[in-house]
Protein backbone atom coordinates (compact mmCIF):
# COMPACT_ATOMS: atom_id res chain seq x y z
CA UNK A 1 0.00 0.00 0.00
CA UNK A 2 2.86 2.21 0.61
CA UNK A 3 4.22 2.09 -2.36
CA UNK A 4 1.14 2.56 -4.30
CA UNK A 5 1.23 6.04 -2.44
CA UNK A 6 4.50 6.83 -3.05
CA UNK A 7 3.75 6.20 -7.00
CA UNK A 8 0.78 7.93 -7.04
CA UNK A 9 2.87 11.13 -5.61
CA UNK A 10 5.70 10.77 -8.00
CA UNK A 11 2.87 10.30 -11.18
CA UNK A 12 1.54 14.22 -9.30
CA UNK A 13 5.28 15.56 -9.52
CA UNK A 14 6.01 13.65 -12.97
CA UNK A 15 3.07 15.43 -14.42
CA UNK A 16 3.40 19.08 -12.78
CA UNK A 17 7.38 18.76 -13.50
CA UNK A 18 6.05 18.24 -16.78
CA UNK A 19 4.60 21.65 -16.83
CA UNK A 20 7.77 23.25 -15.86
CA UNK A 21 11.27 24.07 -16.89
CA UNK A 22 13.20 20.96 -16.67
CA UNK A 23 15.20 22.45 -13.64
CA UNK A 24 11.22 22.88 -11.77
CA UNK A 25 10.40 20.06 -9.49
CA UNK A 26 6.46 19.98 -7.69
CA UNK A 27 6.75 20.45 -3.96
CA UNK A 28 4.29 20.34 -1.12
CA UNK A 29 4.63 20.53 2.07
CA UNK A 30 7.77 18.91 3.51
CA UNK A 31 8.33 16.82 0.48
CA UNK A 32 10.23 19.07 -1.67
CA UNK A 33 13.14 18.56 -3.81
CA UNK A 34 16.15 21.60 -3.78
CA UNK A 35 15.54 22.46 -7.42
CA UNK A 36 12.08 23.80 -6.41
CA UNK A 37 11.04 27.60 -7.17
CA UNK A 38 8.00 27.25 -4.95
CA UNK A 39 7.24 25.77 -1.74
CA UNK A 40 4.46 25.74 0.77
CA UNK A 41 5.14 26.14 4.55
CA UNK A 42 1.78 25.72 6.96
CA UNK A 43 -0.79 27.88 5.41
CA UNK A 44 1.31 29.81 2.92
CA UNK A 45 3.29 29.81 -0.31
CA UNK A 46 6.39 31.18 -0.90
CA UNK A 47 7.60 31.26 -4.70
CA UNK A 48 10.75 32.63 -5.81
CA UNK A 49 11.19 34.43 -9.51
CA UNK A 50 14.65 36.02 -10.44
CA UNK A 51 14.70 38.83 -8.01
CA UNK A 52 12.36 38.64 -5.21
CA UNK A 53 10.16 36.04 -2.62
CA UNK A 54 6.58 36.58 -2.98
CA UNK A 55 4.14 35.50 0.06
CA UNK A 56 0.61 33.98 -0.27
CA UNK A 57 -1.47 32.76 2.15
CA UNK A 58 -3.40 29.83 1.34
CA UNK A 59 -5.84 28.94 4.07
CA UNK A 60 -7.99 28.27 1.55
CA UNK A 61 -5.99 26.41 -1.04
CA UNK A 62 -7.86 27.41 -4.17
CA UNK A 63 -7.59 31.09 -3.57
CA UNK A 64 -4.42 32.52 -2.64
CA UNK A 65 -4.14 35.51 -1.01
CA UNK A 66 -1.20 37.64 -2.40
CA UNK A 67 0.38 39.26 1.16
CA UNK A 68 3.85 40.02 0.36
CA UNK A 69 6.87 40.76 -2.05
CA UNK A 70 10.60 40.70 -0.80
CA UNK A 71 13.60 41.66 -2.62
CA UNK A 72 16.10 39.22 -2.32
CA UNK A 73 18.67 40.21 -4.73
CA UNK A 74 19.37 39.17 -8.51
CA UNK A 75 19.19 35.13 -10.56
CA UNK A 76 17.57 33.21 -7.69
CA UNK A 77 16.92 30.42 -8.51
CA UNK A 78 16.10 27.50 -5.85
CA UNK A 79 13.99 28.05 -2.16
CA UNK A 80 14.03 25.27 0.31
CA UNK A 81 12.67 25.34 3.96
CA UNK A 82 13.47 23.93 7.23
CA UNK A 83 12.26 24.84 10.46
CA UNK A 84 11.13 28.31 10.53
CA UNK A 85 13.65 29.34 7.91
CA UNK A 86 13.77 29.77 4.37
CA UNK A 87 17.10 28.96 2.46
CA UNK A 88 17.24 30.73 -1.36
CA UNK A 89 19.91 29.98 -3.50
CA UNK A 90 21.11 32.97 -6.49
CA UNK A 91 23.74 32.37 -9.25
CA UNK A 92 25.95 33.36 -6.82
CA UNK A 93 25.20 33.64 -3.13
CA UNK A 94 22.70 31.47 -0.31
CA UNK A 95 20.49 33.92 0.98
CA UNK A 96 18.62 32.28 4.44
CA UNK A 97 15.24 34.24 5.60
CA UNK A 98 12.95 33.84 8.94
CA UNK A 99 9.30 33.40 8.64
CA UNK A 100 8.77 33.06 12.06
CA UNK A 101 6.06 35.87 10.87
CA UNK A 102 4.84 33.71 7.90
CA UNK A 103 3.42 37.08 5.89
CA UNK A 104 6.55 38.87 6.58
CA UNK A 105 9.93 37.35 5.67
CA UNK A 106 12.89 38.72 7.40
CA UNK A 107 16.39 38.46 5.61
CA UNK A 108 18.95 36.99 8.77
CA UNK A 109 21.80 36.22 6.37
CA UNK A 110 23.30 36.20 2.85
CA UNK A 111 26.60 34.61 1.56
CA UNK A 112 28.25 34.92 -1.21
CA UNK A 113 30.29 32.96 -3.35
CA UNK A 114 32.85 32.84 -6.15
CA UNK A 115 31.64 30.26 -8.04
CA UNK A 116 28.71 31.12 -10.59
CA UNK A 117 26.43 28.64 -11.65
CA UNK A 118 22.94 26.82 -10.38
CA UNK A 119 22.68 26.65 -6.48
CA UNK A 120 20.36 24.08 -4.83
CA UNK A 121 20.18 24.15 -0.99
CA UNK A 122 19.28 21.58 1.73
CA UNK A 123 19.91 22.34 5.51
CA UNK A 124 19.06 20.35 9.02
CA UNK A 125 19.93 21.37 12.24
CA UNK A 126 23.59 23.15 11.74
CA UNK A 127 24.50 22.56 8.91
CA UNK A 128 23.72 23.28 5.19
CA UNK A 129 24.45 21.86 2.41
CA UNK A 130 24.93 23.46 -1.46
CA UNK A 131 26.01 22.88 -4.84
CA UNK A 132 27.34 25.13 -7.55
CA UNK A 133 27.18 24.47 -10.99
CA UNK A 134 29.47 26.41 -13.35
CA UNK A 135 27.53 25.16 -16.14
CA UNK A 136 30.63 23.34 -17.96
CA UNK A 137 33.08 25.30 -17.27
CA UNK A 138 35.52 24.26 -14.73
CA UNK A 139 33.96 22.31 -12.54
CA UNK A 140 30.86 22.47 -9.80
CA UNK A 141 31.57 22.18 -5.96
CA UNK A 142 29.58 21.04 -2.86
CA UNK A 143 29.62 23.71 -0.37
CA UNK A 144 29.22 22.78 3.61
CA UNK A 145 28.58 25.58 5.61
CA UNK A 146 28.15 25.75 9.35
CA UNK A 147 24.83 27.83 10.31
CA UNK A 148 24.78 27.59 13.95
CA UNK A 149 25.20 31.62 13.75
CA UNK A 150 22.45 31.46 10.99
CA UNK A 151 23.21 35.37 10.74
CA UNK A 152 26.87 34.34 9.68
CA UNK A 153 27.34 31.14 7.86
CA UNK A 154 31.07 29.60 7.47
CA UNK A 155 31.97 27.92 4.60
CA UNK A 156 33.79 24.96 6.47
CA UNK A 157 34.51 22.75 3.56
CA UNK A 158 34.34 22.14 -0.39
CA UNK A 159 34.19 19.29 -2.39
CA UNK A 160 34.93 19.28 -6.52
CA UNK A 161 32.26 17.85 -8.16
CA UNK A 162 31.45 17.15 -11.75
CA UNK A 163 28.43 18.68 -12.26
CA UNK A 164 26.06 18.89 -9.81
CA UNK A 165 22.18 19.28 -9.69
CA UNK A 166 19.80 18.65 -6.79
CA UNK A 167 20.73 16.71 -3.54
CA UNK A 168 18.96 15.70 -0.39
CA UNK A 169 19.97 14.69 3.32
CA UNK A 170 18.65 11.38 4.67
CA UNK A 171 19.45 10.43 8.47
CA UNK A 172 23.40 9.99 7.91
CA UNK A 173 23.48 9.91 3.70
CA UNK A 174 23.88 12.97 1.89
CA UNK A 175 22.89 12.32 -1.90
CA UNK A 176 24.24 14.66 -4.73
CA UNK A 177 22.77 14.46 -7.93
CA UNK A 178 26.39 15.01 -10.12
CA UNK A 179 24.91 14.72 -13.43
CA UNK A 180 26.82 12.02 -15.90
CA UNK A 181 29.42 11.15 -12.67
CA UNK A 182 25.73 9.80 -11.31
CA UNK A 183 24.24 9.64 -7.78
CA UNK A 184 26.87 10.72 -4.78
CA UNK A 185 26.23 9.28 -1.68
CA UNK A 186 28.51 10.49 1.32
CA UNK A 187 27.81 9.09 4.90
CA UNK A 188 27.35 12.39 7.13
CA UNK A 189 28.17 11.43 10.88
CA UNK A 190 30.41 14.33 10.95
CA UNK A 191 27.87 16.52 9.17
CA UNK A 192 30.32 18.97 8.34
CA UNK A 193 33.15 16.83 6.66
CA UNK A 194 31.01 14.50 4.05
CA UNK A 195 32.84 11.16 2.92
CA UNK A 196 32.16 9.77 0.01
CA UNK A 197 30.55 6.20 0.54
CA UNK A 198 29.98 5.60 -3.52
CA UNK A 199 27.95 6.49 -6.23
CA UNK A 200 24.96 4.75 -8.10
CA UNK A 201 24.23 5.49 -11.72
CA UNK A 202 21.27 5.01 -13.80
CA UNK A 203 21.21 5.25 -18.04
CA UNK A 204 19.55 8.99 -17.29
CA UNK A 205 21.01 11.89 -15.49
CA UNK A 206 19.76 12.14 -12.39
CA UNK A 207 18.38 16.04 -11.75
CA UNK A 208 16.91 15.93 -8.45
CA UNK A 209 16.01 13.73 -5.12
CA UNK A 210 13.20 13.81 -2.35
CA UNK A 211 14.11 11.07 0.44
CA UNK A 212 10.57 10.52 1.76
CA UNK A 213 11.32 7.40 4.08
CA UNK A 214 12.72 4.60 3.00
CA UNK A 215 12.44 5.72 -0.36
CA UNK A 216 14.11 7.92 -2.66
CA UNK A 217 11.93 10.11 -5.44
CA UNK A 218 14.60 10.77 -8.28
CA UNK A 219 13.75 13.68 -10.91
CA UNK A 220 15.63 12.05 -13.92
CA UNK A 221 15.75 13.11 -17.80
CA UNK A 222 12.68 12.63 -19.33
CA UNK A 223 10.39 11.06 -15.79
CA UNK A 224 10.77 9.59 -12.73
CA UNK A 225 12.58 6.53 -10.73
CA UNK A 226 12.17 5.57 -7.19
CA UNK A 227 14.91 4.33 -5.34
CA UNK A 228 14.63 1.52 -2.14
CA UNK A 229 17.38 3.17 -0.02
CA UNK A 230 16.53 0.71 2.94
CA UNK A 231 20.41 0.41 2.77
CA UNK A 232 21.24 4.18 3.00
CA UNK A 233 24.37 3.70 0.85
CA UNK A 234 23.14 0.87 -1.43
CA UNK A 235 19.82 2.08 -3.98
CA UNK A 236 17.81 -0.49 -5.39
CA UNK A 237 15.85 0.72 -8.27
CA UNK A 238 12.29 -0.20 -7.51
CA UNK A 239 10.07 1.43 -10.26
CA UNK A 240 10.66 4.07 -13.41
CA UNK A 241 7.85 6.49 -14.87
CA UNK A 242 8.70 7.84 -18.21
CA UNK A 243 6.75 10.36 -20.12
Amino acid sequence: MKTIQILYTAIILLIAAGCKKSSDVATSGSANGSLTRFITVGNYLYVVDNSSLKTYSIITPSTPVFKSSTPVGFSIETIFSYQDKLFIGSANAMFIYSISNPEQPQKLSETIYFLRGRDPIVAFDSVAYSTVRSFGIGNGVLNVFNIKNISQPVLVTREIMTNPYGLGVKDSALYVCDGAAGLKMYNINNPYQPSIRGSFSLPEIIYDIIPQGNILLCYIQGGICLLDISNRFSPVIMAKLKN
